[in-house]
């Protein structure tokens, strides 16, 4: 009976030693597996070939680098969590020195760095209020003038980045827009404005095809009228021909 019992305990003992053997197997393969899908992460990141900012004084548009960056990282639906620390992986040289000294500065109440609170100190420090209000002053001058719809379409929309008061309100931006476009197409945009669901980017797209559509009415209007003229100048050719050859028999 005594032997039973000792028996019975040592495979107990015996199933309990596998069993925490196991859960230890089980428990440290999962902070690789963290350190490892981090990895992967970078990995499959960098193979997008994101830009880099290395904070010297030639790089002027630190707006470019976070929109840029943002949209690999919302494309490759990475968490608030990664987006902050894939970013920042670019920055090198002076950029990263001065967000390791600003991460490590911040107070514990401002809670965890996410892509937005980084975005916005970056901004901050990289592109100067002077700078700001310089590329303002460009966006409230923009004119279309000899761009094409499509090419002021663009600037409008890296300058808009620069003056966010401006164009909070969908009908201010929508206004703006309209103000700087040529005469020929203010009434074209502004009766297309009044459609409910006309936002900036359809209104960009309509402005682009009517301005397409004009061109081509241009390009075919003046085939027409080379074609005319050559018509033209080919029957006066025959006509004078024609007389040459009356006169010459006579």
């Amino acid at each position: 009976m005594a032997q039973d019992i000792n028996t019975q305990a040592r495979a107990v003992t015996t199933q309990a030693q596998a069993m925490t053997s196991q859960a230890n197997r089980e428990v440290v393969p999962q902070g690789n597996q963290q350190v490892s899908t981090m990895a992967s992460r970078l990995r499959d990141f960098t193979r997008t070939n994101p830009p880099t900012f290395y904070g010297s004084k030639v790089e002027k548009d630190p707006q470019k680098f976070t929109n840029e960056v943002y949209k690999i990282l919302y494309a490759m639906r990475f968490t608030t969590s990664d987006k902050d620390e894939l970013g920042t992986y670019q920055l090198k040289n002076a950029a990263q020195t001065w967000y390791v000294q600003w991460r490590d500065n911040r107070p514990l109440r401002g809670g965890p760095v996410t892509w937005e609170i980084f975005k916005k100190a970056f901004i901050y420090w990289f592109f100067p209020i002077e700078h700001r209000e310089t590329k303002l002053e460009e966006f409230i001058n923009l004119r279309q003038g000899g761009m094409s719809v499509l090419d002021y379409s663009l600037e409008f929309t890296k300058l808009s980045k620069c003056a966010p008061s401006l164009v909070s309100d969908p009908r201010d931006q929508k206004s703006h827009f309209v103000t700087g476009v040529l005469d020929d197409l203010k009434e074209e945009c502004r009766s297309a404005m009044l459609h409910d669901n006309m936002n900036i980017s359809c209104l960009m797209v309509h402005a682009q095809q009517v301005e397409e559509i004009r061109t081509n009415r241009k390009s075919r209007d003046a085939q027409r009228a080379n074609s005319f003229d050559g018509g033209y100048s080919k029957v006066r050719l025959d006509i004078q021909g024609n007389h040459r050859l009356r006169k010459g028999s006579k």
